[in-house]
């Protein structure tokens, strides 16, 4: 007899609720979706309706209560995600956050402390870490085929920024928090060294809009780990073309992750005018989709087989401590020892 699927519910109808919840109606074998949440009810019914989920509701509290949900992934906001957090835990749920867990260390630790309260378990999405080829990647630099790590190098080019609006740190954290997590979290987990300083650049050249929230569409942040080995982390959101290469330089050679891509989505036309949100952002085929697929798998059978979560909420609190640093790095123009921003 076929083992009963878990019961998932997404809150949040947005761009990674989308994603996700697609992902577990589609590509999700040990799961099902049940229900959606959004403040937004109109757009939480038309992703349910797309999916052919009956079950809508306005907050997270009320999908939590609904009981053939046990576990609830969170696609909010990440200014909103302790809110979300605390009232899935206090309904004794088990929770799968998007990254990341919270914008503050404070608010982080207190993400991590309500779950560990309430008893469920806490998965954070830092999807990198699902993908084929960086897993294949990390199993090579485990077994030592090119020695000792010795040097990181990472870029993440998106096709476009997301709207103002969402780009503001004080909603996204910043283009630190918001993209370069991965990149960071990335750094720790194939080089299984710790960062402890970095020295970040940034700019608003390619579409200073963002410049009025406090944000930047281009960064670039050097790294020194614990070792002694260095690395470099480059962000860009007017690349016109997902764009996500990884490569790590051992004593004995170089492992590459990620290929340039041959032909980038179109742009606007010469004389259009660039707005943010309106090129690539949201938009096309993912480059991780399997990658999201699999982390939804991963937190499914967590539950399943009631087994600890594989990258919970200390591994998003690391890189968070990375990308804060990188921020107050680039705001102050000098070096930073992370822990101290």
């Amino acid at each position: 007899m076929a083992a009963a699927r878990v019961g998932l519910g997404v809150v949040g109808s947005g761009r990674m609720g989308v994603i996700l919840a697609r992902a577990i109606a589609h590509q999700v074998p040990e799961a099902r979706l049940v229900g959606v949440a959004d403040v937004d009810v109109v757009s939480a019914r038309r992703l349910a309706d797309e999916l052919g989920v009956d079950a809508v509701f306005g907050s997270a509290a009320e999908l939590a209560q609904r009981p053939d949900v046990e576990g609830v992934v969170v696609a909010v906001s990440s200014s909103h995600h302790l809110e979300v957090v605390r009232q899935v835990a206090a309904a004794s749920r088990e929770i799968f956050c998007e990254k990341p867990l919270a914008l503050t260390i404070a608010d982080t630790e207190a993400a991590i402390a309500t779950a560990l309260a309430a008893g469920v378990r806490l998965q954070v999405g830092l999807m990198r870490r699902f993908d084929p080829a960086y897993r294949r990647g990390r199993g090579r630099l485990a077994a030592g085929q090119i020695g000792r790590p010795i040097l990181f190098k990472s870029l993440q080019f998106d096709p476009g920024p997301p709207p103002p609006a969402v780009a503001d740190p004080a909603i996204s954290g910043g283009i630190f928090v918001d993209m370069g997590i991965h990149e960071f979290d990335l750094a720790r987990w194939l080089m299984n060294d710790e960062v402890v300083g970095v020295h970040a650049w940034g700019s608003a050249l390619a579409y200073p809009e963002l410049a009025a929230v406090g944000d930047v569409d281009s960064a670039v942040v050097n790294l020194r780990f614990e070792s002694g080995a260095t690395g470099s982390v480059e962000l860009a959101r007017s690349a016109l073309s997902e764009d996500v290469r990884t490569e790590v330089v051992g004593e004995r050679g170089t492992i590459a992750i990620g290929s340039r891509p041959v032909t980038p989505r179109r742009g606007p036309k010469p004389g259009d005018a660039a707005t943010p949100g309106s090129v690539g952002w949201g938009a096309g085929a993912l480059r991780f989709d399997r990658a999201y697929a699999a982390e939804m798998r991963a937190f499914a059978r967590a539950i399943a087989d009631d087994t600890p979560v594989p990258v919970d909420g200390a591994e998003s609190l690391a890189a968070l401590r990375i990308a804060l640093a990188a921020d107050t790095s680039m705001r102050e123009g000098r070096p930073i020892a992370v822990g101290d921003a």
